[in-house]
Formats: C-alpha cells, sequence, structure tokens
C-alpha cells in the first residue's frame, strides 16, 4: 500500500508536530514538517497521500481534486433522534435489530450505520466494524473514540464500537460458526451516484472491494440470526444470493435479508 506521509496544519506549534509525529508512528509512515507548503504541493512532491493531522480533526487527502476524508457522524445522530422519538429506521428494521443483539458491518466508512446499531443494541450489545483500508480504520477508529460534538447517547455508542482494521471475508473466517446475530453488508460502491457528494472522499480514499462468494459463505456461517444486504436497487446480488428484497419506493437503495435456520 502508497502509505501517506503526515504533515500539521499551517501554521503548527509544538504540541502539533508531537501530534502528528505520533500519529506517524502510529500509521508506520514519515512525518514530514509543513514548512508553510500546501497539501496539493505535499501529494506532488512526495508522490503519496497526505494525512493532516490537526488538533481538532484528522484529515486524510488521497486525491488532490477530491475533498479530504474526516470522521464525522454523518446522519447517525438524525437517525438516533428519529428512534427516540419513536421513529422508525430502514437500516434496524431490515436487521431486525433488538437491545443485546451482537451486529457486524462488513463494511464500516464512516460507522454510522455502526453507531445506529450501538445505540439500538445498548450496553449488553455487541458491535464490531470491518475496515479494509487501515489509513480509514485508523482515522475513523480515532474519530469514534475521540469526537465530542454529539448528544451524549450518540458518543457512547460510538465508543462502544469495536473497529478491525481486516478484509470482511478474512475476518469472518476468522470467526467461529454462529458468533454475530447479524452480518450486515453494505457495498457502497458496488454502482457510483454521481449526486452522492458527501461519499466521494470515502469512494477516493476507502478500499472497495465487490462481494463475492467467499464473502456470502463465510457470513452464512457466521451469522446467528440474519444476514443483510443493503445496496443499490439494480444490484444483481439480491437475487444471486437468494436475499428477500425490501423494496423502497423512490430510494436508490434497497435492503434484502436472508434468514439463518435454526
Amino acid at each position: 500500500m502508497n502509505l501517506p506521509v503526515v504533515t500539521t496544519g499551517q501554521h503548527p506549534d509544538g504540541e502539533s508536530v508531537r501530534l502528528a509525529e505520533q500519529v506517524a508512528c502510529e500509521i508506520g509512515t514519515e512525518f514530514v514538517p509543513r514548512k508553510k507548503r500546501s497539501v496539493r504541493k505535499l501529494m506532488r512532491e512526495f508522490g503519496r497521500p497526505v494525512v493532516v493531522a490537526g488538533k481538532e480533526r484528522y484529515e486524510y487527502h488521497s486525491d488532490p481534486d477530491v475533498k479530504p476524508l474526516f470522521f464525522h457522524p454523518g446522519l447517525a445522530a438524525i437517525r438516533i433522534k428519529r428512534l427516540q422519538c419513536g421513529g422508525r429506521d430502514a437500516m434496524v428494521d431490515a436487521c431486525n435489530l433488538r437491545v443485546g443483539d451482537s451486529f457486524l458491518d462488513c463494511t464500516m466508512g464512516l460507522a454510522s450505520d455502526s453507531t445506529v446499531a450501538s445505540f439500538v443494541t445498548g450496553r449488553s450489545g455487541l458491535v464490531t466494524a470491518c475496515e479494509a483500508d487501515p489509513i480509514v480504520a485508523y482515522l475513523v477508529g480515532h474519530g469514534l473514540a475521540t469526537y465530542t460534538d454529539s448528544p451524549k447517547e450518540v458518543l457512547d455508542a460510538m465508543r462502544r464500537i469495536g473497529v478491525r482494521n481486516a478484509q470482511a471475508a478474512d475476518f469472518l473466517e476468522s470467526c467461529g460458526a454462529d458468533s454475530y446475530d447479524i452480518v450486515y453488508l453494505d457495498p457502497m460502491f458496488e454502482e457510483a451516484i454521481e449526486e452522492a457528494a458527501a461519499f466521494a472522499p470515502l469512494r477516493s480514499a476507502g478500499i472497495h472491494d465487490r462481494p463475492d462468494d467467499r464473502l456470502f459463505s463465510e457470513a452464512v456461517r457466521v451469522a446467528r440470526r440474519r444476514i443483510v444486504l443493503k445496496a443499490h436497487f439494480r444490484s444483481e446480488l439480491f437475487d444471486r444470493y437468494s436475499f428477500t428484497r425490501i423494496d423502497r419506493p423512490n430510494t436508490k437503495f434497497h435492503y434484502g435479508y436472508l434468514n439463518i435456520e435454526s
């Protein structure tokens, strides 16, 4: 993998430098002083992506023409508020999530779905999120552990998520049979949606392997109760793996579920 270099913001103090050096060490790459250079110039000079380790947030610049990736809760806080007010959530319904459930998110991204799942399953539940890209896993893991600008119930849900830097199929292979009540698959970039500009940084930065027979066979072995697939409405994965589709009129993404025989 082409590891990024790590630098500071434009006007660093000693603490900023120390922080950036620590991040570089944890990622296993080099720290480079900013010296007032733009991120674009650093990317051109080193021929690699750049992580800007700021005091407020870490930014992952993987493409000079795409906005950087940084952790934020996305719609998780809004979805949780809706649930608190007695509303419904499409993912929660598709998964039939309950308090105390164990939930494996095979495509973490920015962990919005994992955060909602963690809120629903509560302190007695277990939420694990897999992310194949090590920089995305590091950045999002740091954000889940340190982000503060959300209600307490959202932050508590974030803190309970266990992040694993692994290919989903590899992680599933390491699990015992019937390890998780729900195995959740969201191949979000199987088909690009041009208007989904918010996903552009993640699309640029992450690893997006297409689900295959190995992944689905392992998911069947590991899931205790249900496998849930979120995919583009044109996806052939629903029929290929015999999911019961939950059609969502006027939406680009549908859910499907596969109940596991007890």
